[in-house]
């Protein structure tokens, strides 16, 4: 397992059925996710698929912590955006 992080830069080689987040050091807006990071699914025939993940850190209503969010194909991130450049992402 090789990773790096940094503000500019989250590099990770995942391997099937792990995951990881890293702190979005690049967060600017509230909309914007706490972490983001990957995670590799294996499916029944034996392929790996990679995800996205983008979490948020979140309280329930009776004050207590947890972390909510968005798994996305990697491969598909971009082609699920409108073409009209309307998409716009809202946090969880």
């Amino acid at each position: 397992m090789i990773y790096h992080n940094n503000s500019m830069t989250n590099t990770y080689t995942p391997k099937p059925t792990t995951w990881t987040l890293f702190k979005n050091g690049k967060k600017t807006k509230q909309e914007q996710p706490d972490y983001t990071g990957s995670a590799m699914i294996e499916l029944p025939d034996g392929t790996a698929v990679e995800y996205r993940l983008s979490a948020w850190k979140r309280n329930s209503k009776t004050g207590v912590q947890f972390m909510g969010g968005f798994i996305k194909p990697k491969e598909a991130q971009k082609s699920l955006l409108p073409e009209d450049g309307e998409h716009e992402e809202k946090s969880w």
